[in-house]
């Protein structure tokens, strides 16, 4: 049974009018945490299309810190005032798949002991995001986030070393708990390393193992390396490199077997308002399976239309130029631009094309507006033509 919209809406208001005044009356009771993001998204792929308006609500609530141990409780609540999509929980074949369900959540319930600047231990409910989120991050874009049940330990042996390591029981989906895959039972472990090399850059080595329960076919093992880095070239310019390579293979309960490559090579100039980048991200495929990212957040990766999700069994070449500016108006406002060109790894047919423009622009404070449009062009059967365009309006206190 979907939510009654405005019953959720009436009540998002009421908890957004109230957190602010009572974050002012107890300021040293703790730190109000209140969220808001209103969406209008329109995806219109070859066939059915879907037009969402879609309001989020975040409300929680961070204790003081006594001996170094916090409590965290947060919750969300997400409506759809304008309905006319699939939410990807329930089946709408008049409308495609925008996957933003109505839900109300807790999404974190966590105890933090942080003793020291150097040591930092976290369980329960909780976000957790690695690196550039690629392989671990909380599908942000998506108006219910992915969380983790897990604990979470970050140590920093030095000012350049910081070494993190989760165990992870369950993880919450952004289709919720009302989907089949909404949640994912099973057991993960994630370790990485990370340090700083100086002028060679930040580098970073991460381990990946999943066993999941109600999901066998994504259950894997996956070891990586990532360097990303900048140097001067000259006045207020910079050359910028990335470099990754992750090796995925079966684990766990997974019936299948398979042993993927993961490539990325970049290389691009960046200023004081503007960037520019060459990139080159391989997602390898035998043919049968593709290297998965089961637990990684897609959305911006193989561009922002999100016709490409899962990795095809023929695995994905991605070859794109991305750049960015940033105009001052009566506040910054941020450009950005990017074009792909896909083919499959196996047998090297083209995909298709995608070009994706966005503008982000802070309004007052807390207030910022994100305005966004992507094409996809299919080459072939494989994946339909596609525009995704979006207006959001996000609050943060």
């Amino acid at each position: 049974m979907k939510t009654n919209p405005r019953f959720t809406a009436a009540g998002l208001a009421a908890l957004a009018f109230a957190a602010p005044a009572a974050a002012m009356a107890a300021p040293a009771a703790g730190q109000i945490i209140l969220e808001s993001r209103l969406r209008y998204e329109d995806y219109s792929p070859t066939g059915p299309d879907a037009t969402a308006l879609t309001e989020r609500l975040r409300l929680g609530w961070r204790s003081p810190t006594f001996s170094g141990v916090s409590l965290l409780v947060e919750g969300e609540a997400i409506a759809a005032l304008d309905d006319s999509y699939a939410d990807g929980v329930r089946a709408d074949p008049r409308h495609a798949v925008i996957p933003d369900p109505e839900i109300t959540e807790l999404n974190r319930a966590q105890l933090e002991w942080r003793p020291n600047n150097r040591f930092d231990v976290i369980a329960g409910r909780q976000r957790i995001i690695l690196g550039n989120a690629r392989f671990v991050g909380n599908v942000g874009w998506r108006q219910n986030e992915q969380t983790f049940d897990a604990a979470k330990i970050v140590i920093s042996p030095t000012k350049k070393v910081v070494l993190t390591y989760a165990y992870i029981d369950k993880v919450r989906r952004p289709l919720g708990r009302e989907s089949s895959q909404g949640v994912w039972r099973g057991e993960g472990h994630v370790a990485q390393a990370e340090t700083d090399l100086g002028v060679m850059g930040h580098a970073s080595a991460y381990t990946i193992l999943l066993d999941i329960d109600n999901a066998a076919t994504q259950s894997s093992k996956t070891f990586g390396a990532r360097l990303t880095g900048a140097h001067p070239v000259g006045p207020g310019l910079a050359a910028t490199w990335e470099v990754e390579y992750a090796r995925q293979y079966d684990w766990g309960n997974n019936p299948q077997d398979f042993g993927l490559s993961y490539h990325v090579l970049s290389a691009g100039l960046k200023g004081k308002t503007v960037n520019a980048a060459l990139a080159w991200e391989r997602l390898g495929g035998d043919g049968v399976h593709g290297f998965q990212t089961p637990l990684g957040t897609t959305h911006g990766f193989q561009g922002l239309s999100d016709v490409i999700g899962a990795t095809p069994g023929r695995g994905v070449d991605d070859i794109f130029v991305r750049a960015g500016a940033t105009v001052k108006v009566v506040h910054p406002i941020k450009l950005t631009g990017e074009a792909h060109d896909f083919r499959t790894v196996k047998g090297s047919d083209r995909l298709g094309r995608e070009f994706d423009i966005t503008v982000s622009a802070p309004l007052v404070k807390g207030w910022n507006l994100d305005v966004g449009v992507a094409r996809f062009d299919a080459s072939g059967s494989t994946y339909p033509d596609a525009t995704r365009v979006w207006t959001s309006l996000e609050f943060k206190l």
